[in-house]
């Protein structure tokens, strides 16, 4: 009998069991064998994923540099969501501060999310320090810890943020552009009491990732059977939805160009160590 092709993905809500559910349907219905893991953090499905233990991993961007950097460059990013590429990091404060721009931030408290959060902090505080310099310590930086270990998944962080410069305990702030539009879209704030200053350029976020050592022909199989769903298929489109995604894409040289920006910060703040 065929070896079912073994996928890790973190638990970061209830949902992710009806994703995968999905998934592993869709290919078992289709004459492939595939389960999946969790896990309750990165940080042991990148050791699983290095170990061999799992065959492909369904990682964050700070997950595929780590990965990609300790096995010494053979992890491949197979596959990602429509949705993971040009993706930003946005800060906010409240409409009346008087904040138009990071020049503005001296002398005031600033929220970041997360420490293991791309988005919400390592990449905000990369920005924060190209756009001031030394003038970067006349900010008082104030972190939000929430959910360590899921990379800023649940987006937990960042709602910590946005209560505090809600609540007047921060200035201003660093969340992803999908939780902004998501505060602005259901208008989880009163009209116009919070707006955005700042908007970093475009970068990528979540891949599946495989060792190069996996066999080619399982990675292909992988990669056909994902992009062969149907995205108006009732089952397929409630995943999709799910997932946060329109279609999956190729991952390709001009995508992994995505992950330099977050690489650099990573190596910068000494991030790039799996501690679990």
């Amino acid at each position: 009998m065929q070896k079912p092709i073994v996928v890790g993905s973190v638990a970061y809500d209830p949902k992710i069991v009806t994703i995968w559910d999905i998934i592993r349907d869709y290919f078992n219905d289709n004459g492939v064998r595939l389960d999946y893991v969790l896990f309750s953090n990165y940080e042991a499905q990148i050791e699983y994923l290095l170990s061999g233990k799992i065959d492909i991993a369904w990682n964050t961007n700070v997950a595929w540099v780590r990965t990609y950097e300790l096995s010494n460059h053979k992890a491949q990013a197979l596959l990602m969501r429509d949705t993971d590429i040009d993706f930003k990091s946005v800060f906010i404060t409240k409409a009346k501060s008087g904040i138009k721009s990071v020049q503005d931030l001296k002398g005031k408290k600033f929220g970041l999310g997360s420490a293991d959060s791309a988005q919400a902090a390592i990449l905000p505080l990369k920005y924060l320090q190209n756009e001031l310099g030394e003038s970067i310590k006349d900010i008082e930086i104030v972190k939000f810890n929430s959910d360590l270990g899921k990379h800023g998944d649940t987006g937990r962080s960042e709602f910590d943020v946005l209560e505090a410069i809600k609540n007047d305990k921060l200035d201003a702030g660093a969340i992803g552009i999908s939780t902004w539009v998501r505060v602005l879209e259901e208008g989880l704030f009163p009209a116009g009491e919070i707006e955005s200053f700042y908007t970093s350029d475009g970068y990528c976020h979540c891949n599946f990732t495989a060792l190069n050592s996996l066999d080619e022909k399982v990675k292909k199989t992988f990669v056909d059977m994902m992009l062969s769903q149907d995205p108006n298929e009732p089952i397929i489109k409630k995943m999709m939805q799910m997932e946060g995604l329109n279609k999956w894409v190729v991952t390709t040289s001009e995508e992994l160009k995505g992950y330099d920006v977050l690489t650099q910060a990573m190596f910068e703040q000494d991030l790039i160590k799996n501690n679990w």
